[in-house]
């Protein structure tokens, strides 16, 4: 009984979330400051577009940060913001659930550790991909 009873107040605490803040309050926090975007906030995001759309916007407003404003003008706003999503996702392989990966993501884009590069030419140009070769004069 005293077993069962263990695992239904663990069940209850892990649902409100940690040191008994509710998800909904996290989500809050992070929406107001991205920087508090925890591991398992990124673990979290297949479950529901919520939780997607939560990083999403997180890692966005992370690239937004002024000291990568030399980044995001050579790259985009978009690369940039998917160089911080790489990475959050490998700073977090080596970390607590619990760990705030955005100082470290931020800074690791600053000086070009994750930094996603620009789609081929070709990709920006559909007629290539069809193989129809009066769609492309360059060819």
């Amino acid at each position: 009984m005293r077993g069962r009873l263990c695992a239904v107040l663990g069940l209850a605490a892990a649902a409100a979330g940690c040191g008994g803040e509710s998800l909904a309050d996290h989500q809050a926090k992070v929406a107001a400051d991205p920087y508090a975007l925890t591991c398992e906030d990124l673990a979290r995001q297949p479950e529901s577009s919520a939780n997607q759309r939560l990083v999403i916007h997180a890692e966005f407003a992370l690239a937004q940060e002024p000291v990568l404003k030399q980044r995001v003008d050579k790259m985009t706003l978009n690369r940039a913001g998917r160089s911080i999503y790489w990475a959050l996702t490998e700073i977090c392989k080596r970390r607590d659930p619990s760990f705030k990966p955005g100082e470290e993501a931020v800074e690791a884009v600053r000086q070009g550790d994750y930094l996603v590069q620009p789609r081929p030419d070709s990709w920006s140009r559909p007629e290539r991909w069809w193989g129809d070769p009066a769609n492309n004069p360059d060819d």
